[in-house]
């Protein structure tokens, strides 16, 4: 019977408490009173301007807020995903964390939101006005920002991947870090001196126009930086020291001109200035499409380009140590002269792709397939080849002390004299034998 008191009593107290207080501790009359009526709402807004509106972790998950009046509120970690919001107004509004996957922002006001950790994948927020708002750490994946404001915000290792910012306003936005890379569009966007790029330079009307952006000159000013550390939601800050450009007479060149329908400029402002090393190491260039691309004598260690399609493109006599290909399209790709130490090329598709002369030394090619691939003189000390294969290969003068083989297959590919065994000793026509392969004497 105590027992039975008790729980009743508690019961009473829960129910009472649930009355007005959600589990989060956001008052639920409030999000009741949100749902019912928009106009209502608004209007108990304007007459109430000084009303507290809490909403922190709140569920609206595809509510319907057309037009609704949501400024200056505490909604940190709120969940709008799906959700109707069109036209909606989040001025100086906390939405730390907040997510709005495929949400319909259409028009929606965000000036000058707090929107660090935010989630804006596959949004629809075309026209919507973010201002001065906070976006450090907002992911943007694959969403549409056609013609938003982002003028004057913090975009510091934000994520645009496959995003559209076609007639974005972009003038004096600071993109310190953030991944660009690959972005749906930038045509008609706007970019001035002062809009930071991912590098920590200001844009020029070089990086514009190679973008499709348009580019103005404006009145020199500090770029934005929001004072307080933001939280990150689901993101990588990316590293201070990355460089991600290349410089020529004072012109900043971006590793964002690397994206697919800019691989014909990149390659014709790397021929105007041969003399230029371009330097991109760090860089995460994974899923790129580089196909063709001239990477000639760059520095590009510890980058990452899984499952990029990099055929025909062009790597000789590049730094490459310690970068990883998982996955990645090489065919015919050349890497003549490189050095490749500790790289990693699990499962890459290297058909013809020419390695003569290059370091791998310590590489990792677990499944790599190297259908006639050139490796004539190249170091494969301390590799990794399991299941790689090296069909119609070439591995005259290639060093395979100390190499891991496998279930390696080395059908009809050529090995010579000079060829270097993993025990250390030279290949004789008795070992390319057991192997499938072709002894051949001369060189």
């Amino acid at each position: 019977m105590k027992k039975t008191l008790i729980f009743s009593a508690l019961l009473l107290i829960l129910q009472g408490s649930l009355a007005c207080t959600s589990a989060f501790g956001y008052d639920s009359s409030l999000l009741k009173e949100l749902f019912s009526d928009i106009d209502a709402w608004n209007s108990m807004r304007a007459a109430n301007p000084s009303k507290v509106i809490s909403l922190d972790k709140a569920n609206l998950d595809d509510a319907v807020l057309n037009n609704a009046d949501l400024s200056n509120a505490s909604m940190a970690r709120a969940q709008l995903n799906g959700a109707n919001i069109n036209g909606a107004n989040f001025s100086n509004t906390n939405l730390m964390l907040a997510k709005f996957k495929r949400a319909n922002l259409k028009d929606a006001n965000f000036d000058g939101a707090n929107l660090s950790g935010a989630d804006f994948k596959n949004s629809y927020a075309i026209g919507a006005d973010f201002n001065g708002a906070n976006l450090t750490g907002t992911d943007f994946r694959f969403a549409n920002l056609e013609g938003v404001n982002l003028t004057g915000t913090d975009l510091e290792n934000s994520q645009f991947f496959d995003a559209n910012l076609s007639r974005a306003d972009l003038r004096g936005a600071n993109l310190t870090g953030s991944k660009l890379f690959r972005q749906a569009q930038l045509n008609g966007a706007m970019i001035s001196n002062n809009t930071i790029l991912p590098s920590g330079k200001r844009a020029t009307s070089l990086w514009a126009s190679l973008n499709g952006a348009k580019y103005v000159e404006e009145a020199e000013k500090e770029p934005v930086v929001m004072q307080s550390e933001p939280l990150r939601a689901d993101t990588t800050p990316a590293s201070s020291t990355t460089i991600h450009q290349f410089e020529s007479e004072n012109i900043a060149k971006p590793v964002e001109a690397l994206q697919l329908q800019d691989v014909t400029a990149w390659n014709t402002l790397r021929k105007k200035n041969p003399e230029i090393k371009p330097n991109l190491q760090e860089e995460n260039l994974d899923d790129a499409g580089l196909e063709g691309a001239d990477l000639k004598e760059v520095t590009m260690t510890s980058s990452t380009m899984n499952g990029a399609k990099l055929d025909h493109a062009d790597f000789s006599g590049s730094d490459l140590v310690n970068t990883s290909w998982k996955r990645a399209s090489l065919q015919e790709a050349v890497f003549r002269n490189a050095n490749l130490q500790g790289s990693n090329f699990e499962r890459a598709f290297m058909k013809n792709t020419d390695l003569s002369q290059a370091n791998l030394s310590g590489a990792e090619l677990y499944g790599a397939r190297l259908y006639g691939a050139q490796l004539n003189n190249a170091n494969l000390s301390n590799t990794n080849l399991y299941d790689v294969d090296f069909t119609n290969a070439d591995l005259r003068g290639a060093n395979l002390t100390g190499a891991k083989l496998i279930y390696t297959i080395f059908d009809n590919a050529l090995i010579s004299a000079a060829t270097i065994t993993p025990t250390g000793e030279k290949a004789t026509p008795g070992w390319a034998s057991r192997k499938g392969a072709r002894f051949v004497r001369k060189e």
